[in-house]
């Protein structure tokens, strides 16, 4: 497949994640069983055309990939956190939006 592709299924399953998160993250939602969904496929998404992605580049597993699987696992967890009250909703808008930025950041600049 050609690696244009999997930049855009990649940047597509984010903004599924965030699509997910914003649902997620509102109190008493009606759409939170959609916007779990959304969160879910996503992350499924954004693994598969990553990893698929870093193949086809022939880049190994450099330091930014591993920050970047990190800040998935972070943002995959979130709203179970939220769920739970170990992160209150504020928080978790701001810990979402500052994960973005550094996942954007490696991704554009891939810096080590």
């Amino acid at each position: 497949m050609d690696p244009l592709l999997y930049k855009v299924l990649h940047l597509v399953g984010v903004m599924a994640v965030f699509m997910g998160l914003g649902i997620n993250l509102v109190p008493e939602s009606a759409f939170r069983k959609s916007g779990a969904m959304f969160h879910g496929i996503g992350l499924l998404v954004i693994l598969v055309a990553g990893f698929g992605l870093i193949a086809k580049l022939k880049l190994g597993f450099p330091g930014w990939v591993i920050v970047k699987v990190v800040i998935w696992l972070a943002l995959g967890a979130m709203p179970a956190l939220v769920k739970r009250k170990v992160l209150p909703v504020c928080a978790a808008w701001v810990i979402a939006v500052v994960l973005g930025l550094g996942a954007a950041y490696l991704g554009v600049y891939k810096p080590f």
